[in-house]
């Protein structure tokens, strides 16, 4: 009889994302019975957090911040603390580069278009995470040519931000860190099947990602909360990643405003209703929430996931 199959170490994950006075955080085990929730939390501040972090960088609310999260997720085990973050406060973009190139080729096209969307001097460090979404046979989102295309979606904060957030994984005494899009994260809790169009409403803006199967397709974001523009905006994320209307089986939403007020013309232009992500639904037991407040944490436990 042969002895049974070594099974994987558990691995922990702590997340942490800023949206305007609140912080939320989970910590999350992955192990052979899939991933348990540990902990999570939100926290509230008397200041806009968010701004201050990724913005001006007061003083008093990073200490804030850094003792809130502390409190929450302290003696984590994790190994690398991730960081959720809107693409209000980062560059972040997509763009098709040939496939076959030698990754030294390809990591310096990035850099080069990161400088150039980022506003950098020639002098500055271009640090861009990015991740490979597809490849296609031709671009969808401008007239690349033809020919086998890989789809890269690039992620870039500036070098202050970099410094808080070592700051951060510092006070946790976690090794290191690293940047999740939201829109991107959110997509890893939008479920198997089918199309899914996430809307993302916030006080401040919208941000939207196109999910199929499971599969991150596309993302984007506008700064109105109108809900003649979040529809539009919706909308236009399903143009770009050239899913037809008629295609979207779900339509699911989060935010601080993600109300029915704000979300019925997405829901009249696609006919379908439009229901609160769920995030927690991979998880064995299930944080006692209201499906609002669940929904809240999408892009967190997304990127824990």
């Amino acid at each position: 009889m042969e002895p049974p199959a070594p099974q994987a170490a558990a691995r922990t994950v702590a997340v942490v994302g800023l949206s305007g006075r609140a912080l939320r955080y989970v910590e999350v085990v992955h192990d052979a019975a899939g991933p348990r929730l540990r902990r999570m939390g939100l926290a509230e501040f008397d200041l806009d957090a968010e701004r201050a972090f990724y913005g001006d960088g007061d003083p008093g609310a990073l200490e804030a911040i850094s003792e809130a999260l502390v409190e929450g997720l302290g003696q984590t085990a994790a190994e690398t603390l991730v960081v959720a973050a809107h693409p209000t406060t980062t560059t972040t973009f997509f763009t098709p580069l040939p496939v076959g190139l030698s990754v030294e080729v390809r990591d310096a096209q990035l850099r080069q278009e990161t400088a150039l969307l980022a506003d950098l001097a020639p002098t500055q460090t271009v640090r861009a995470l990015a991740s490979q979404v597809r490849v296609e046979a031709s671009g969808p989102f401008s007239d690349a040519g033809t020919g086998e295309r890989d789809w890269f979606h690039v992620v870039h904060v500036d070098e202050p931000v970099h410094v808080r957030l070592a700051l951060l994984a510092d006070a946790l005494g976690v090794p290191g860190y690293t940047v999740a899009d939201t829109t991107r994260a959110v997509a890893s809790v939008a479920g198997a099947r089918g199309v899914a169009l996430i809307v993302g409403a916030y006080g401040r803006h919208t941000e939207v990602a196109v999910v199929r199967d499971g599969a991150f397709l596309f993302g984007t974001h506008g700064p109105s909360t109108a809900p003649p523009d979040t529809a539009y905006f919706a909308l236009a994320a399903l143009q770009q990643a050239r899913v037809p209307a008629d295609e979207v089986d779900h339509v699911l939403a989060y935010g601080d405003d993600a109300t029915d007020a704000r979300l019925a013309l997405v829901a009249d232009f696609l006919a379908r209703p439009v229901a609160p992500l769920a995030p927690f639904a991979h998880f064995r037991r299930q944080p006692d929430a209201s499906a609002a407040e669940a929904a809240s944490f999408g892009p967190v436990v997304g990127a824990a996931l």
